[in-house]
């Protein structure tokens, strides 16, 4: 599927410098697709370098990578701590797609963005990649798909490049976790999950590899998200909306736990505000429902920085801007009318 579309790109990089990177406070998918795409890297590309740069890394990420390393004590996958930007040639960026999600700690001019090469595999929607790519950028972004790993495990069948047991780890982590434990899972999903498993790698144990507890701070974030959870009735659709100063995420996932068919949370930081919204698989089925699609088109008309899948996607938005709580309302209840 992908070997017309980057063939010729593999073929571009040999001798050139390589940075592989994600968003910020990196989670599963995009640490275990970025430390899988550097081995695959190497496998097909004769003289490169590379480098795997990650400006910040989730607990929980962090803590499975020491398990990782537990079990597998001879696989040490480096990190650069920094990184000289007039050395890098080619960017290859996953879990995210666009440029504005990374500028920040990448830290490029214009004359630097307009020189290097962006490669960008991502599996969140983006009108970026398709109406908005430049010469220089390039990527693979497929919002069918329900993580980044998937599309890397892809790439590693379509070359025929053999998994190494600590690699199929983390690509099954990062499916499992980014698919919501197979709860936004499709067939091509629960495919790869099934070659990347073998007689070697114990499900469960992966899954208890996986298990953390959430902190103390995040269990107030979600009690208090649900205990002022406003409540919307759409025809038959039930919206939970609510405020909280941090773990929005999280406290969304409970307002949907709980019964609510789609929830926002709204969090204040120092200069943003940031709203992650939820919704139930069903809900979108029937009612044709993307927020992926609703947060970026918003992020168009606001100067904001929005988008995600069609049930998960979060929005960030100046202050100035306000919390652009009644516009999102507003074009949830528009679909959930129809």
């Amino acid at each position: 599927m992908f070997r017309s579309k980057i063939q010729s790109y593999l073929n571009s990089l040999k001798g050139k410098t390589i940075l592989i990177t994600t968003h910020e406070l990196a989670d599963l998918d995009g640490v275990s697709s970025s430390i899988a795409l550097n081995f695959f890297l190497k496998k097909l590309v004769n003289d490169i370098k590379t480098i795997i740069y990650f400006s910040g890394i989730s607990k929980r990420t962090e803590l499975f990578l020491e398990r990782l390393k537990q079990k597998f004590p001879e696989f040490n996958p480096i990190f650069a701590e920094s990184f000289e930007n007039n050395s890098i040639d080619v960017f290859f960026i996953l879990d995210t797609n666009k440029l504005s999600n990374v500028d920040e700690f990448l830290k490029l001019n214009q004359i630097q963005r307009e020189q290097r090469h962006f490669f960008f595999i991502d599996h969140h929607f983006s009108d970026e990649m398709t109406i908005n790519s430049k010469e220089n950028i390039q990527g693979i972004c497929l919002d069918e798909y329900s993580s980044t790993c998937e599309i890397i495990f892809d790439l590693f069948e379509e070359f025929k490049v053999s998994f190494i047991d600590p690699i199929r780890f983390l690509l099954i982590a990062g499916i499992i976790t980014d698919s919501g434990y197979l709860k936004f899972a499709n067939n091509h999903t629960i495919q790869a999950l099934a070659k990347l498993l073998n007689d070697n790698i114990e499900y469960q144990e992966l899954r208890l590899m996986l298990k953390t507890e959430p902190d103390i701070s995040e269990k107030i974030a979600q009690i208090k998200g649900t205990q002022r959870a406003e409540m919307i009735k759409v025809k038959k659709w039930l919206i939970g909306v609510s405020q909280v100063s941090s773990f929005e995420a999280s406290a969304a996932n409970i307002l949907i736990k709980i019964g609510f068919d789609v929830a926002m949370v709204i969090s204040e930081r120092k200069d943003e505000y940031r709203i992650s919204v939820r919704a139930k698989k069903r809900v979108c089925r029937k009612t044709g429902l993307h927020l992926g699609k609703l947060l970026e088109e918003i992020s168009r008309d606001y100067n904001a920085n929005g988008g995600g899948h069609d049930g998960a996607a979060s929005i960030n938005i100046a202050k100035e801007e306000g919390t652009l709580k009644d516009v999102i309302l507003d074009k949830i209840k528009e679909n959930l009318s129809k």
